[in-house]
């Protein structure tokens, strides 16, 4: 997570990304890839995960790839029932919650042997 974490801060460094963003994009990308080892992985592993960052004049893409089974986590994403406290809403699924709250566009793809995420965000470089 070290290497991810470094290489996310760089992109937000280098898009001109703000620090707050830039937080906001680690805690998704942390989520995705515990989501990867634990679930993707089943545990540690050497396995891989990509992870490619573009920026454009209308925000930020976050493209996340690994190669595990395919599992497409959209499918099974339900919006939080405001009407129910938090402790009593079913255990699992807060981070996609958590994306699905920050992400413009969010879109799975499977592409060969790799689960492909894109997710869109209306961040903008400082300027």
């Amino acid at each position: 997570m070290a290497e991810i974490r470094a290489f996310v801060e760089g992109a937000c460094t280098t898009a001109g990304i703000g620090r707050e963003d830039c937080l906001k994009l680690l805690l998704i990308v942390e989520e995705l890839f515990t989501n990867t080892v634990t679930h993707g992985y089943g545990g540690e592993s050497e396995s891989p995960v990509w992870i490619t960052f573009e920026s454009d004049d209308t925000g930020f893409t976050l493209r996340y790839e690994d190669a595990a089974p395919p599992h497409n986590p959209f499918d099974e994403f339900r919006p939080m029932d405001t009407g129910v406290l938090i402790a009593q809403q079913p255990v699992g699924g807060q981070g996609l919650k958590l994306i699905r709250s920050l992400a413009r566009d969010a879109i799975y793809s499977r592409e060969g042997q790799r689960n492909c995420i894109r997710l869109t965000f209306a961040i903008r470089a400082r300027g």
